[in-house]
């Protein structure tokens, strides 16, 4: 049977630890190791880590030797990784209890080495706010434009996953790149338009209040990452503002 190892940076996330880790044990497919990388929490993420790890062989813990971002904390799972297939979690998402078996059995039917689905956007105490249906087909040209994915809906064959890292430098939008370059590798990516994970939305650190800041890293990645010409960074800065309008302000 195939296998599938679930990634997971955390910091500083004890108060979801318990919901997530019970969304992964709900799994209708069951072959599968939880890889979490405490990245030197200051609350009592990484005591919570190993109480788990402690009642299921499957939890594999690391800690960063000091806080170094997701970046790291993905890279360290990654890099210790054994199954055929990576699955990326965030420590307050949640998935569906279809959801690896759903996935991997697309995956394999149709040969496809990166997939990622529809999911929900859920509140601190998991109210539904809204669905997001991600395009059926992305490439990596597209992904020029806006990042359609959820960190938490997304999949890739292993060969692939673990060729590449996150990078480092980056304490934002590492995920971005990543998808990138994995996905130059994988030629194209597939949607399930079944909706199969909820993405948590911190009040903290709302998309509202951080939408600005956002679009400067947007446009400095089109430089500093991808290279792009002047004019390039122009038009896919336009396309990556036009969809966020429609998928944050548009009912």
């Amino acid at each position: 049977m195939k296998k599938i190892s679930i990634v997971t940076p955390c910091y500083n996330c004890e108060k979801y630890l318990e919901q997530t880790y019970q969304s992964i044990k709900a799994q209708t497919f069951e072959n599968w190791e939880w890889l979490c990388t405490d990245d030197q929490s200051t609350d009592n993420t990484y005591n919570k880590l190993i109480e788990l790890s402690n009642t299921d062989s499957r939890i594999k813990v690391f800690q960063n030797s000091e806080n170094a971002g997701a970046a790291v904390s993905r890279n360290v799972g990654l890099e210790n990784a054994s199954g055929d297939y990576i699955a990326f979690l965030d420590a307050d998402d949640l998935w569906s209890p279809y959801k690896l078996e759903t996935q991997i059995n697309f995956m394999e039917d149709k040969d496809i080495a990166f997939t990622y689905h529809n999911y929900l956007m859920i509140d601190q105490n998991n109210k539904i706010l809204k669905s997001q249906k991600p395009p059926s087909k992305m490439s990596a040209n597209k992904l020029l434009r806006y990042n359609p994915f959820a960190t938490s809906s997304v999949m890739i064959r292993s060969s692939i996953a673990k060729s590449f890292r996150f990078k480092v430098h980056l304490r934002r939008r590492q995920d971005y790149i990543y998808w990138y370059e994995t996905l130059m590798a994988a030629k194209t990516a597939r949607s399930i338009k079944t909706e199969l994970s909820s993405y948590r939305v911190d009040s903290q650190n709302s998309l509202s209040a951080n939408k600005k800041e956002m679009a400067k890293i947007q446009w400095h990645l089109l430089s500093s990452e991808f290279h792009l010409s002047f004019l390039k960074k122009v038009y896919y800065f336009i396309w990556y503002a036009l969809n966020g309008v429609q998928k944050y302000l548009l009912k």
